[in-house]
């Protein structure tokens, strides 16, 4: 796995590149974010850690530039600034997790190691769909009885079958599993990798209740304690309810989320969370 820090403090910089290559990551280490960005240019990179304060190029302007990528590396933002306001921020701008400084080797080695692994996960599902895609096309040049070798009366019932494993509904919401898109009504949404996969995973579990927690390890792919799972998710539930209806997500206080159809919502919602919640 190939991992890009960019620190402009020279002490912290060899600090968490020596950690990070001790675990068994192939480091390139940036001073600052020109020197970051020049490096996203020549090399793909797995995980890219960046200070967020460092002078004309900020880590922001890394993680934007990052994500231009394809495919994308997940980005892990360093903040000095023990804030709620910068948390939210970092994640509302595409970054995978955030990491207050200072902080322990063993916390970096953490979130590094779990951005690593749901890109890896990514990677596979869009291996996965490419795969798909290329057998769909390779079908559709020939008959599908002829492929399967059963009659051709049954070809009606493959596509059927297919078509339950493809698509998800909840409402007029569809996820397409082998395209990575949801649609309201028809319309494709434009969501973020992060996105996605929140919707992914809750309309698995539609009408039932997902803790904070697990859904944060479903869709990041690490373990948090319940404060932080809520903070990792809430601004992307908040974007989330500004592409699709607020009331089909529903925030059951102090526990977690669940994906509904309207009628089945048992209070009403909108957009913020101070009044979308089920006590």
């Amino acid at each position: 796995m190939y991992v890009l820090l960019a620190e402009d403090d020279s002490v912290a910089r060899r600090l968490f590149a020596q950690v990070l290559r001790d675990a068994g990551y192939q480091v390139v280490a940036a001073p600052d974010g020109e020197t970051a960005i020049r490096c996203l240019d020549e090399q793909l990179f797995d995980v890219v850690v960046t200070d967020i304060c460092m002078g004309a190029v900020d880590g922001i302007a890394v993680l934007q530039e990052a994500r231009k990528r394809q495919p994308p590396p997940n980005v892990i933002l360093l903040t000095g600034f023990a804030s709620l306001d910068t948390a939210i921020a970092a994640l509302r701008s595409g970054a995978y997790d955030y990491l207050q400084k200072p902080c322990l080797p063993r916390q970096l080695i953490e979130r590094v190691a779990a951005a690593a692994t749901a890109r890896a996960d990514a990677m596979r599902q869009i291996n996965a769909v490419r795969t798909i895609a290329q057998g769909i096309a390779q079908l559709q040049n020939s008959s599908p009885a002829d492929v399967l070798d059963i009659p051709s009366e049954s070809s009606s019932f493959v596509e059927e079958k297919r078509a339950e494993t493809r698509y998800r509904h909840v409402g007029l919401l569809t996820v397409d599993s082998y395209r990575h898109e949801v649609s309201f009504d028809g319309q494709v949404l434009h969501l973020t990798p992060t996105e996605f996969a929140l919707i992914d995973c809750l309309t698995e579990t539609s009408g039932q209740v997902l803790s904070y927690r697990d859904i944060v390890r479903r869709t990041h792919g690490h373990q948090t304690n319940d404060s932080e799972a809520q903070l990792l998710l809430k601004a992307h539930i908040r974007n989330l309810r500004r592409k699709i209806p607020a009331n089909y997500l529903v925030n059951v206080r102090g526990t977690g989320y669940m994906l509904v159809e309207p009628s089945d919502a048992s209070a009403p919602l909108s957009e913020s969370d101070d009044i979308d919640e089920i006590p």
